[in-house]
């Protein structure tokens, strides 16, 4: 099932019934997401789902991120208000506003130029504050987030996503793509599939999806100032989230601050964890182009051939 995006009268008569308080604030339009239509009442914000499924993040949020704010010393949006029947009968969630702006917002999507944008500069601590920020999540315990309702995604369980993916890419990606694109992807696809290394990992709690859209900079000092978007968290491995420093540290004009950022974080297999990260790197204009043909949008399938076809070796040819 899928739900329209809220109008601001349903808005209002679901703060009415959920949190009065809020009644006369004013309503504005925040941001889309894949998954989330956001919107601010004050000061407070408020996600509405776009789909049936999408509204069990909702419900992880809840369980998860008020015992995980105690534990670490980033802020993080903690649901205080749930509505179960909101706007088109979804529920939704609000939190209060964290002050700040997304890193995308601050210096660019990564293909924009390096160094960031002259309106904000990024803290030279940035690097340190994110190695302390991944410490203390990646230490929260396991087993405990696992009580809280987080899928585990150990090992096993891994690699048979991984394996899933790779046969939902070739049957509904592959008749898209050129004989090229195909064969770079089973390369990649089979070579990590079938490394055991790469499955051979102590599952921890991720935010599993920890980039420019979800990282929220102080605008006056650069600094890290949140970490939003927690609907993808999972028990699995903590590589994953080591995407930010090891890819795109250079893209934002901070790669000098990675050794900073590995003295806060700890010990770390880099050989290993740059492995885990190339292939998630790699993935993203897949989970575009299957993103877009479930929803409709062929924006978002042209944009992943795109991106995918700009990744592949430049002398690779088809017989």
């Amino acid at each position: 099932m899928a739900w329209l995006k809220p109008e601001t009268e349903q808005i209002r008569a679901a703060l009415r019934q959920y949190a009065p308080q809020l009644t006369h604030e004013p309503i504005e339009f925040f941001a889309e997401g894949w998954a989330m239509w956001v919107f601010r009442a004050g000061d407070y914000v408020l996600r509405f789902p776009k789909r049936q499924h999408e509204a069990a993040e909702l419900e992880a949020d809840r369980r998860l991120l008020p015992e995980l704010a105690m534990h670490l010393s980033t802020l993080v949006p903690v649901p205080v208000i749930y509505g179960e029947n909101g706007p088109n009968g979804a529920p939704f969630t609000g939190h209060c506003y964290l002050p700040g702006v997304s890193l995308i917002a601050a210096v660019g999507p990564p293909s924009a130029a390096r160094g960031g944008s002259p309106e904000i500069r990024l803290a030279p601590t940035l690097g340190r504050e994110i190695g302390v920020f991944l410490r203390e999540l990646h230490s929260f315990p396991a087993e405990r987030a696992v009580e809280l309702g987080m899928p585990l995604k150990d090992g096993p369980a891994s690699r048979k996503d991984y394996t899933d993916f790779y046969e939902d890419v070739i049957r509904l990606i592959f008749p898209l793509i050129s004989c090229e694109a195909r064969t770079y992807t089973e390369m990649r696809f089979e070579t990590f599939i079938n490394d055991p290394a790469n499955f051979d990992f102590e599952p921890r709690l991720i935010h599993h999806d920890l980039d420019r859209q979800n990282l929220l900079i102080d605008p006056e000092t650069g600094s890290l100032a949140g970490v939003i978007d927690w609907g993808s968290a999972v028990v699995g491995n903590a590589a994953i989230d080591l995407w930010l420093p090891l890819i795109d540290f250079d893209q934002l004009g901070i790669g000098g601050q990675l050794q900073d950022f590995l003295d806060a974080y700890g010990p770390v297999d880099l050989e290993r964890a740059r492995t885990q990260v190339e292939f998630t790197h790699f993935l993203w204009p897949f989970h575009d182009m299957l993103y877009g043909q479930r929803i409709g949008e062929d924006d978002f399938v042209e944009g992943g051939i795109k991106a995918l076809n700009a990744s592949l070796p430049a002398d690779l040819r088809c017989d």
